[in-house]
C-alpha cells in the first residue's frame, strides 16, 4: 500500500461514524439477479510483496479487498486476515439463508460484525506476535443477495467501491482520509488537486490499531445491468475513473468476452500507469433482466 500510516506509527485521527443507506431502490418487479463475482490482484511494478487481499465467495454474492499498510510490520497479514475473516463471516451469514424481505437490515448488522471480527483477528495476531504488532489494513467488503439485486457494503479505509450504472460510474463509499476530510471541510478545494497531495493517503482509520473503527455501512438494491468495483487505491490510484468505465465498458462490449477480462484489462492498464502499488480489483455484476 502507498501510504505513510495511519496518521502516524499507532494515532488515528477521531472521525464520526458514517453509517449509511443511499437510496437506491428499484421496483420489485425491476431487480436483477446475480450474475457473478470475479476478481484478481497484482504485485505492481515496484513493490516488492503483495501486501492486498482478495476473498471472494461468489455462490454467497460476497467479494472482500483489503490493502496492508505499507511501511508497517506484516501488512500482508493484516490484510489476508481481515480479508478472510469478513468473507467468513459473511458466507455463513448468507449460507444460513437470509429472508429476502429482512436480508439488507440482518445484512447491515452481519457486516458490521464482519469488519469489527476482522480487526479483532488482527489485534489478537499482534498479541500473539509481538513482532507484528501495529499492522493495519483497509477493507471494503460487500454481500449481495443473489435473487433480488439487494446489496450491503461496509468499508473502512480508502480502498474504494464503485456502482457502474449504465454509462456513469459513482463511488459509493467515502475515502476515510485526512485529504478527504479537507476536501469535505472546504468545498471550494479542488478534488483533482487534492488527488495529488503528498497527503491524499493518510488514513484517518483502518483495521489493526489499537481504537476500533467505525465502519461505514451502506445499502441498496442494484439495477438490471448494474456492476459494482471493488478495489485497491493501486487502482484509482494510477487510473482516472472515467479511464477505468472506459475499460471495462471496452472489454465487456465484446462478445464472448471472458468474465474475468475486464479485471484483467484493468490491472494491465494500472501497470502500464506506471503500477506503483499493489492492484486489486473485483467486480460483481447482475443480470440486465
Amino acid at each position: 500500500m502507498g501510504r505513510e500510516s495511519c496518521i502516524g506509527a499507532r494515532v488515528v485521527l477521531p472521525l464520526d461514524s458514517s453509517v449509511t443507506s443511499p437510496p437506491s431502490a428499484c421496483p420489485r418487479s425491476l431487480v436483477p439477479s446475480l450474475r457473478s463475482v470475479h476478481g484478481q490482484s497484482d504485485i505492481g511494478r515496484i513493490r516488492r510483496r503483495n501486501e492486498d487481499a482478495l476473498a471472494l465467495k461468489g455462490s454467497f454474492g460476497v467479494a472482500v479487498v483489503a490493502d496492508g499498510m505499507g511501511g508497517h510490520p506484516g501488512g500482508d497479514v493484516a490484510s489476508s486476515l481481515a480479508a478472510s475473516a469478513a468473507a467468513e463471516t459473511l458466507a455463513v451469514a448468507m449460507h444460513d439463508g437470509p429472508d429476502p424481505d429482512g436480508f439488507v437490515e440482518q445484512m447491515r448488522a452481519v457486516m458490521h460484525d464482519a469488519v469489527l471480527g476482522a480487526h479483532a483477528a488482527i489485534r489478537e495476531r499482534g498479541e500473539q506476535e509481538p513482532h507484528l504488532d501495529g499492522m493495519g489494513t483497509t477493507l471494503t467488503a460487500m454481500v449481495t443477495h443473489p435473487e433480488t439485486g439487494a446489496w450491503v457494503i461496509g468499508h473502512v479505509g480508502d480502498s474504494r467501491a464503485y456502482r457502474i450504472h449504465g454509462e456513469t460510474m459513482d463511488q459509493v463509499t467515502r475515502d476515510d482520509t485526512w485529504i478527504q476530510q479537507q476536501i469535505d471541510d472546504n468545498p471550494s478545494l479542488d478534488p483533482a488537486r487534492a488527488r495529488h497531495s503528498p497527503y491524499a493517503h493518510l488514513l484517518t482509520q483502518c483495521l489493526g490499531l489499537e481504537d476500533a473503527p467505525k465502519p461505514q455501512i451502506l445499502d441498496g438494491t442494484a439495477a438490471p445491468g448494474d456492476r459494482f468495483l471493488l478495489c485497491s487505491d493501486g487502482l484509482v490510484g494510477m487510473l482516472e475513473d472515467d479511464t477505468v468505465l472506459s475499460i471495462i465498458h471496452a472489454a465487456l462490449s465484446r462478445n464472448g468476452a471472458d468474465p474475468d477480462t475486464p479485471i484483467a484489462k484493468l490491472l494491465e492498464a494500472a501497470n502500464e500507469a506506471g503500477g506503483h502499488d499493489n492492484i486489486t480489483a473485483a467486480l460483481v455484476s447482475f443480470d440486465n433482466d
